[in-house]
């Protein structure tokens, strides 16, 4: 069975509402930024969620978690396979959601929480605020009048990027568009995610 490390607001709800979305047999581990817990530890010594132990199977990284659970407990229609004539397209946004935009919040909400008061306003954090607009602003052109990013149907590129789309308001202090907040909404409403956000 998986074990999920997860906690609130963390990368890991990525992992979890696969899970729930697929059905696939997991657990969770509950754990707390800042007073890791010796198993979270042994999994991740990096100190940074998620993790995931599967057997003799140990991942830190989220996409990569998501691209091996449907691999090994699929098949499933939450991704797009090769020969599909979306694949490039789901497997670029599978991917940007972590690389191209999830990768800015993580320096904003250290800044935001735990800089000394005085350097909490930079270029840095301007330059981070700026490329989060235009990240935003790619998606939502992308998105275009699609109720999902690729393929015709919801799949794991769309809790990929919507994960990321979700932490912008609390990481750059920043409002998604009209149509990405509807965009999102839609993805939320979800009960798969809703029963993966009340697992923490």
């Amino acid at each position: 069975m998986l074990k999920i490390f997860h906690a609130p607001k963390a990368r890991s709800i990525r992992i979890v509402w696969l899970c729930e979305e697929m059905g696939a047999p997991y657990q969770v581990q509950i754990e707390k930024f800042g007073n890791p817990s010796p198993d979270f530890l042994a999994a991740n010594p990096l100190k940074a969620l998620p993790a995931l132990v599967d057997g003799d199977v140990c991942m830190i990284e989220s996409v990569a978690m998501m691209i091996y659970i449907m691999s090994k407990y699929g098949p499933t229609t939450f991704e797009l396979k090769p020969g599909e004539p979306d694949y490039p397209r789901y497997l670029q946004f599978l991917i940007f959601g972590e690389a191209g935009m999830a990768m800015y919040g993580n320096p904003l909400v250290a800044t935001k929480f735990f800089a000394p008061d005085d350097k909490r306003d930079n270029w840095t954090v301007d330059y981070l605020k700026g490329a989060m607009v235009k990240r935003t602003a790619f998606v939502e052109d992308a998105l275009g009048d699609r109720e999902f990013i690729a393929g015709g149907r919801f799949t794991a590129a769309d809790i990929s990027v919507g994960y990321s789309l979700g932490m912008v308001g609390f990481a750059a202090d920043m409002a998604l568009s009209p149509k990405l907040q509807a965009y999102v909404d839609r993805l939320q409403a979800r009960p798969a995610y809703q029963r993966a956000l009340a697992s923490a």
